[in-house]
């Protein structure tokens, strides 16, 4: 974080500082007052009372209320501005904080692949300038003020993933990052638990067109069949496309499976490029798109870009693929919605090479009231997409795809249901030959740690 002086804070709030000194400096914001500490900043932005045990031997920090009657509890070296709406302060101070720095600010958000661009940007940009980001796939709203104080003198860029759990998200996030460019990866059916029906995910992911400003820039999936649903022709910035429509800003062909990489050729502007990046699957090059569409806006060069993809490191349990005596696994078990199954699918099919195909199917998250419907569905594109030889599924919900896959034309003796990790292993060594491929398709994050055993014993035997 900036070091600020509170004389400025007090001026952009309207405040009035009532004990203290206004030529006091700060270098962090506590959220709670637990983290208060010194030379710390805290607004107490809700109608809670503060107990005056809570402050006991802090010193020198600075509290914003709207309560006088803290004056009595803290201590005489610690700060107090006295403002009429403690929350509305609170965000006067984020819209002053992140308009002292004229940076690009990168948001990116998307169904699947928010997180893998969001690091191929960083690992792009980070090559020439000192950039800022989110950490791995932690993009919840409590972290917002986290990441916004992360910006400092020495900040050259920044780049945010921004997720959606509810409407609303996007709004929230954009109030304290301020992108400048913006990324929808894609819209698929995910959240719903939250966001209750497609059309309102849709358009919750939409509000990436309210937080850019009039002169940032949109950046979009042109293959994908629901951001054409969103109003970008209302949007009065820039838009650039990625994909591979033939009308595509940055357009992708002749895309195909290497040695552990995809390879494809890349036209921009009537110029072709090769682009090779490290790892497997067609959603990864729509990733790569977006990064490279995202990092030329800054000035990067396009072949430079491409070369720094070169060296891009996958995310763990991102579609991971390892061979070990005869047998291969695709590890995708960080999330589990309807997109991100069709894209690990799409990699099995690609890189199975006559092996015995095997999908372990864990149930697919935050399906809210629409899970039991996408579960049957699943088991539709299954069988629309090429049918496995084997089919694994854990627990009840992910049951219901095997059932529909069966009822589809799949063998039954194909389609096996377990209900625990004891009872997956046990399957897989029942059903084993030397020449085997298993994508294990799950969110391990959700259940139980048991499944990663069984998980590593087939990576690494």
């Amino acid at each position: 974080m900036k070091t600020l002086k509170l004389a400025d804070i007090v001026e952009v709030i309207n405040g009035q500082m009532i004990q203290g000194n206004a030529e006091f400096e700060i270098n962090k914001v506590a959220k709670l007052i637990k983290n208060i500490s010194e030379y710390s900043i805290y607004f107490n932005v809700n109608k809670k009372s503060i107990s005056s045990d809570s402050l006991v031997g802090k010193t020198n920090y600075t509290i914003v209320t709207e309560n006088m009657e803290i004056l009595s509890m803290v201590d005489k070296s610690a700060s107090v501005i006295l403002v009429a709406d403690g929350k509305k302060s609170y965000y006067q101070f984020i819209e002053y904080y992140r308009n002292l720095f004229s940076i690009p600010v990168i948001g990116v958000t998307g169904t699947c692949g928010k997180t893998t661009t969001k690091d191929m940007i960083k690992h792009i940009l980070k090559q020439y300038l000192q950039v800022h980001s989110t950490m791995l796939s932690q993009n919840g709203l409590h972290l917002n003020l986290h990441y916004l104080m992360g910006i400092n003198e020495q900040t050259e860029a920044a780049v945010f993933e921004m997720g959606v759990a509810y409407p609303g998200n996007i709004r929230s996030s954009g109030r304290y990052f301020k992108p400048t460019i913006g990324i929808i990866t894609n819209i698929g059916e995910a959240h719903l638990e939250g966001c209750k029906t497609l059309e309102k995910y849709i358009r919750a992911k939409g509000e990436m067109l309210e937080v850019l400003s009039e002169n940032g820039t949109l950046i979009i999936n042109a293959d994908d069949t629901n951001i054409k649903r969103l109003p970008t022709g209302l949007f009065k910035g820039s838009v650039l496309s990625f994909g591979q429509y033939q009308k595509a800003d940055f357009r992708a062909d002749t895309i195909r499976y290497e040695d552990d990489r995809m390879v494809y050729t890349l036209h921009v502007n009537k110029v072709q490029y090769e682009v090779v990046i490290p790892g497997y699957g067609e959603h990864n090059v729509y990733n790569s798109l977006a990064a490279i569409a995202a990092v030329s806006l800054i000035g990067i060069p396009i072949q430079d870009a491409i070369d720094r993809l070169k060296t891009f490191k996958t995310m763990e349990r991102h579609v991971k693929l390892y061979h070990s005596k005869g047998i291969s696994v695709i590890d995708d078990t960080w999330s589990c919605n309807p997109s991100s199954v069709l894209s690990a699918l799409e990699v099995l099919k690609k890189v199975s090479n006559g092996k015995k195909e095997v999908l372990v199917l864990g149930k697919m998250q935050r399906l809210g009231s629409q899970l039991t419907n996408q579960h049957l569905k699943m088991g539709e594109t299954i069988m629309d997409y090429g049918e496995v030889d084997h089919l694994i599924t854990i627990g009840p919900s992910a049951k219901l795809t095997g059932e529909n896959a069966i009822r589809l034309g799949m063998d039954p003796s194909k389609v096996h249901s377990v209900a625990n990790a004891d009872q997956l292993e046990s399957k897989l060594a029942e059903i084993h030959t030397e020449e085997m491929i298993i994508l294990f398709k799950m969110s391990l994050g959700k259940m139980d740690p048991a499944y990663r055993r069984v998980i590593e014993k087939y990576r690494f035997t």
